[in-house]
């Protein structure tokens, strides 16, 4: 677990060009970092390539970070996830967002129960979503698993899929308003 109060400290004191610093705050995020890097990009190479990049930015903007106003390594990740959403080309976005594991997409959204009976009911839950997310077109499935499994906004998917805001928004829509209906009428609830 990072301690807030000493990253907070060495990122004041990076801002202050303390090379020992900034070392040691890269020693100490540069593994946690690393990995929200690779869950963006999925391939090392290009995580590397984002993590240096990010800490060079770190090292140019910790003067910026507003230490009564933002965790420190939650400020560090938003510069590491923009910097890798920046690296991903499209077809890269599209394929994170085809091959993701649905059931991590699932487990996210939902607090399923603990308990044994809870277990097949959960296991029910998976399948349906899981058909009904094959069945919504391409379009809004990459939308909804981009902005929910990868949480980027509207304007970053408008970017990324090179698509006006207005039609990412719809698709973000329609694909919520489709997946809906398809669990309640396999769950057997009223729309």
């Amino acid at each position: 677990m990072l301690d807030d109060r000493l990253i907070r400290r060495l990122i004041l004191r990076s801002a202050a060009r303390e090379a020992e610093a900034f070392e040691q705050l890269y020693q100490l995020t540069a593994p946690v970092l690393m990995a929200v890097a690779f869950k963006i990009t999925g391939r090392r190479e290009l995580a590397e390539e984002v993590l240096h990049d990010a800490f060079v930015k770190l090292w140019h903007e910790a003067g910026r970070f507003d230490a009564s106003a933002t965790r420190p390594v939650a400020w560090m990740a938003t510069i590491v996830r923009n910097r890798a959403i920046d690296v991903v080309s499209r077809a890269d976005v599209a394929r994170v967002a085809m091959v993701e594991d649905v059931e991590a997409l699932i487990d996210t959204q939902f607090d399923w129960a603990d308990s044994a009976e809870a277990a097949e009911g959960q296991r029910q839950m998976r399948h349906w979503l899981r058909d009904c997310l094959d069945e919504l077109k391409g379009s809004e499935r990459q939308a909804l698993v981009l902005a929910y499994l990868h949480g980027l906004s509207h304007g970053e998917l408008a970017r990324h899929l090179s698509a006006p805001l207005g039609t990412i928004k719809s698709w973000v829509r329609r694909g919520l308003r489709s997946l809906k209906s398809c669990v309640e009428s396999c769950s057997g609830s009223p729309s």
